[in-house]
């Protein structure tokens, strides 16, 4: 019984990361690359230095659509502190965006496990095991603090160069 229980649960966490579940069917937003184009004079040092702040200056950048509904995570699973989800669409090319923040004085075995796997490799185990299906590509920030995963948006050369402006965007954030 308590086998068929943590292989449920196993399953639900894997599902959550990797966007087919979560809490609300949300509409997909969508934003096209010609209006995201247009943006200038959006500074990080305008926004807090948290979770919310980044969200703000990535909505503020055109990065997130601005009416994008974020699905929390569960971000104890990763030793993060907070994590929210967005689902959207960039000209009809799906994204999922997950931004977690780590409170980088206070790391739990869990975030030193993801944050050490993330520096090494550019992914980790959502699980603390060597299997290959439950690996998650990620990016952190360059102050430690925000961990990033981005999925989707890589039909073409534009949704490339988005997905690599978003993901600087974030390592950039508040750097110091």
């Amino acid at each position: 019984m308590k086998k068929i229980l943590l292989i449920v649960l196993s399953l639900a966490l894997v599902l959550s990361f990797s966007g087919c579940l979560g809490a609300g069917g949300n509409k997909l937003e969508g934003i096209s690359l010609s209006d995201a184009s247009e943006v200038s004079g959006v500074t990080d040092d305008k926004y807090d230095n948290d979770l919310k702040g980044l969200e703000k200056y990535l909505i503020d950048l055109k990065y997130i659509p601005e009416k994008a509904v974020a699905t929390e995570m569960m971000s104890a699973v990763i030793g993060a502190e907070k994590g929210d989800r967005y689902n959207y669409n960039i000209d009809s090319s799906s994204v999922y965006v997950e931004l977690y923040e780590y409170d980088i004085n206070n790391l739990n075995s869990d975030a030193k496990r993801v944050i050490g796997e993330i520096k090494e490799t550019g992914s980790f185990h959502v699980f603390d095991s060597n299997s290959d299906q439950d690996v998650i590509a990620a990016e952190l920030s360059y102050n430690g603090k925000y961990l990033l995963i981005y999925t989707g948006g890589d039909g073409n050369d534009d949704l490339k160069q988005r997905k690599s402006d978003f993901t600087k965007a974030v390592k950039e954030f508040h750097k110091g």
